[in-house]
């Protein structure tokens, strides 16, 4: 299993939190017409469409490679998100399935909106905390923002899925509730759960795949509420909104700029192939972990593993923070200008702290404007 910061001084600080606003970045767009027409005198009129209209998308980071103290990358990755062996405990649940009783997990947005679905599954791996335990689940489709139900797949009767020891992974079909990009972009998955002996459910991974005509994507949470006791206890993911739930790096940065002392940070994108992207940007959202320290910071730009862009430098950072607050910095990325680029964008951040110490994150975002025609 590989080293996660997500506990003790080695993990981010994560706070509990029952709701989360997302707010989305609004940045000035190159102005577009959503549709066009000619027509002369004697001729009909013809129209020409988008498939995807301009407008911008957001897109959040779940995978982090974290060399903040200046040797092997430490993972700061969603547990969640990846089908990666690093597990996360739910707390206790009873020998027989509750209403009152499981796990939400809310799903980022920012795929463009009224496209329709063509598929969409939910799929999940999962275990018994001990090895002599079965457990089961079923799950319900609900409006991440109302929470209203929309579809349930399994029942206490009939679950959808059980294990004994092993981990497993199921995939379930929510393609009869999940029918369009609105829905998708709130989405909640409630997963009912039981445990043989009352006991917790590893769980891996909890993700949501979604096709369109134009691509296929993954949905990863950004919230995560564990009633497995009936009791509410939200973790929220905090790379998503300027919302006061942060990411600490593992390690001290040093008082000067270090090529081996970084942050890379990896958005999940997807844009569809042969779309037009106008314009590019990265909002970054820092404060010193202690205050009275100056935080400074600089960024590479690759696609995959090809540096294709750098923006400040060590002796001209991005900018400086000495503040108790979260200054967020917006800078663009013109060389984010293709869909292969967009899709396997990596942002490698540098950073010098005067005190020789930690940093933490409240926002790491790139946005998008495209449009396919």
């Amino acid at each position: 299993m590989r080293p996660s910061p997500r506990d003790g001084g080695l993990r981010p600080a994560l706070r509990r939190a029952t709701v989360l606003g997302v707010a989305l970045a609004a940045f000035v767009t190159t102005s577009a017409a959503l549709a066009g027409f000619t027509s002369s005198a004697g001729t009909s009129a013809t129209y020409v469409t988008k498939r995807i209209f301009p407008g911008v998308r957001s897109a959040w980071v779940w995978n982090v490679d974290d060399a903040s103290a200046g040797g092997a990358e430490v993972s700061g990755d969603d547990e969640l998100s990846y089908a990666d062996g690093v597990t996360t405990n739910t707390k206790n649940w009873t020998t027989t399935f509750a209403t009152t009783r499981f796990e939400d997990f809310d799903y980022a947005g920012g795929r463009p909106a009224g496209i329709r679905v063509t598929a969409a599954s939910f799929k999940f791996t999962f275990a018994p905390s001990r090895t002599q335990d079965t457990v089961c689940f079923y799950l319900d489709v609900r409006r991440a923002s109302t929470n209203a139900l929309l579809g349930t797949h399994g029942s206490s009767g009939t679950p959808s899925a059980c294990t004994t020891g092993a981990g497993t992974t199921t995939t379930v079909d929510i393609s009869a509730e999940v029918t369009t990009t609105d829905i998708a972009n709130d989405l909640r998955i409630r997963v009912y759960g039981t445990n043989s002996t009352s006991r917790p459910m590893k769980i891996d991974l909890a993700t949501v795949s979604v096709t369109t005509p134009y691509d296929t994507s993954t949905l990863m949470q950004k919230r995560w509420d564990d009633e497995a006791n009936a009791a509410a206890a939200a973790t929220i993911w905090p790379f998503v909104a300027t919302d006061a739930t942060i990411y600490t790096s593992s390690g001290s940065f040093a008082t000067t700029f270090n090529a081996a002392r970084y942050i890379k940070f990896t958005p999940n994108v997807t844009v569809p192939t042969g779309a037009v992207i106008t314009n590019a940007q990265v909002q970054l959202a820092y404060r010193s972990n202690t205050g009275g320290d100056q935080t400074c910071w600089y960024f590479e730009v690759y696609n995959g593993a090809t540096l294709i862009g750098t923006h400040g430098s060590t002796t001209t950072p991005v900018s400086c923070n000495s503040a108790t607050t979260y200054v967020t910095d917006t800078v663009s990325v013109p060389e984010v200008s293709t869909p292969a680029i967009a899709n396997a964008v990596v942002i490698k951040v540098y950073m010098k702290n005067s005190g020789a110490r930690r940093v933490r994150f409240d926002l790491v975002q790139l946005d998008l404007n495209y449009y396919l025609d």
